[in-house]
């Protein structure tokens, strides 16, 4: 046994791995329960947003909608340091990509950033955690191609117009990155209106992407979305 299965199977010792979606004590290695398994399983869906730079589509995939254990799940992976959620709702993402579009159709991947503020107080960017591990599935090079400039009110306290006028203006591309002809996977943990979404879309088309193509873990809004 290596020195890494090691300190894995003395960390299960010491702290019990539970079940990502109800939280319940589940055997070691595992990531959900199986009653979870059974109940919640992944249904990869597409939703069309507001056209980019170009006149294009923006199209986001989600594997879950945003509901009930999935939902609470999402809270605690966020709000409570439960960053080993991420590997599972990575690989989600991952396979729900690959039942749409073919491996080679993105070159980078890359996540909603967070401001220095938010990144110090939670620690991590959830949707970077995702986006990373995401990347690692579909053998894509993770890139950090936005920075958020400034503060602005939290999306979910607003409405959907409020949304709109509150993202304006946020989001710059990193500086020195070099965007042109890329086609760019973007990924963040939520999606309700896509206002975030379509605005970090629109600065990388407006820095010369080619394309870029929007995912999250989960929908809000899942009437809205084709089921693949």
């Amino acid at each position: 046994m290596g020195l890494k299965a090691v300190f894995r199977t003395l960390g299960d010792m010491l702290f019990p791995p539970r079940c990502l979606f109800c939280d319940e004590l589940i055997y070691p290695g595992w990531e959900i329960c199986e009653a979870c398994e059974n109940e919640i399983a992944a249904s990869p869906a597409i939703r069309r947003m507001k056209p980019g730079v170009s006149g294009e589509t923006v199209w986001c995939l989600t594997p879950f909608r945003y509901e009930g254990p999935v939902k609470e799940s999402l809270m605690r992976f966020k709000f409570q340091g439960h960053r080993e959620y991420a590997p599972y709702y990575g690989r989600k993402v991952a396979e729900g990509l690959r039942e749409q579009w073919r491996e080679e159709a993105f070159t980078v991947a890359t996540a909603v950033p967070l401001s220095k503020r938010r990144l110090r107080e939670r620690g991590y960017n959830q949707a970077e955690l995702i986006a990373r591990e995401a990347a690692k599935w579909l053998g894509l090079p993770y890139v950090e191609t936005l920075r958020k400039a400034k503060e602005n009110q939290v999306q979910h306290e607003l409405s959907g117009e409020e949304r709109l006028r509150n993202v304006q203006g946020v989001y710059r591309a990193c500086n020195g990155i070099r965007l042109a002809g890329e086609s760019i996977l973007l990924i963040d943990d939520i999606v309700t209106t896509g206002a975030t979404l379509c605005e970090c879309a629109r600065i990388l088309l407006r820095e010369g992407a080619a394309r870029v193509v929007c995912a999250a873990v989960a929908d809000v809004h899942w009437d809205e979305t084709q089921n693949m």
